[in-house]
């Protein structure tokens, strides 16, 4: 039957699925994945401010030893490629329904808590230690990253719930080549504050002009419908 018989029939016409880039960009979902990167902040200030015993900070320190240690022996290229790999291995579990959850809660919860370690070694308040850090660019970006695993999981899993799975996998493609783009940046913007902590900072600029384009595509999305 064609959509003018149905219309002549009497019966309505249901309306066009939205596209895969269109639910990307839907209002719903980027309150949602904002939501969740307030609560990974949240997380991650706590974790930076609850007190650490003697012998769990040593801990802590010599980790952040060991990691320092490894990435100052490795060049520009080297240290991207190291940065990337093993934020993207954690974004892959993150976008796990249920499991994602738990590895994001962790793995948030366990930087904060090495950021206070490496802070109180250094005399400072592990809470103005991680607010310092924030205020580098590629941080926002990598914990954007994040939050958009994260939720891209848990909407993977409501999504099931509501039927609509097949529809949402055209979605979760979208959002891995998102993340993935994502890390890419996050990763090049921490190597170049490694090398030039001062262009580093200027990096603001340019993420600054994306959160902007980003805000305005999503708007545009909404006036069209």
């Amino acid at each position: 039957m064609s959509a003018e018989d149905v219309v002549q029939s009497g019966s309505p016409v249901p309306p066009p699925r939205p596209s895969a880039l269109r639910e990307l960009l839907g209002r719903r979902r980027l309150i949602f994945i904002l939501a969740v990167l307030v609560t990974e902040l949240a997380i991650f200030f706590i974790a930076t401010s609850i007190p650490i015993n003697p012998s769990t900070q040593q801990s802590l320190q010599n980790e952040a030893k060991s990691l320092a240690g490894t990435t100052g022996t490795l060049g520009p290229t080297a240290l991207f490629y190291f940065i990337f790999t093993h934020n993207a291995m954690i974004a892959l579990g993150e976008m796990v329904p249920v499991l994602g959850g738990l590895i994001w809660v962790f793995s948030i919860y366990a930087t904060g808590q090495i950021i206070a370690s490496v802070a109180l070694s250094q005399g400072f308040p592990g809470l103005l230690y991680g607010a310092l850090v924030l205020v580098l660019p590629f941080a926002i970006v990598e914990l954007s990253a994040y939050a958009v695993a994260v939720a891209s999981g848990t909407l993977l899993l409501v999504a099931w719930r509501r039927h609509r799975l097949r529809q949402e996998l055209r979605v979760l493609v979208l959002e891995i080549g998102l993340v993935a783009a994502m890390l890419l940046t996050a990763a090049a913007m921490e190597t170049i504050t490694i090398v030039d902590a001062t262009a580093g900072f200027l990096l603001w600029i340019p993420t600054g002009v994306l959160v902007a384009a980003l805000i305005w595509a999503s708007a545009s999305d909404r006036r069209l419908r």
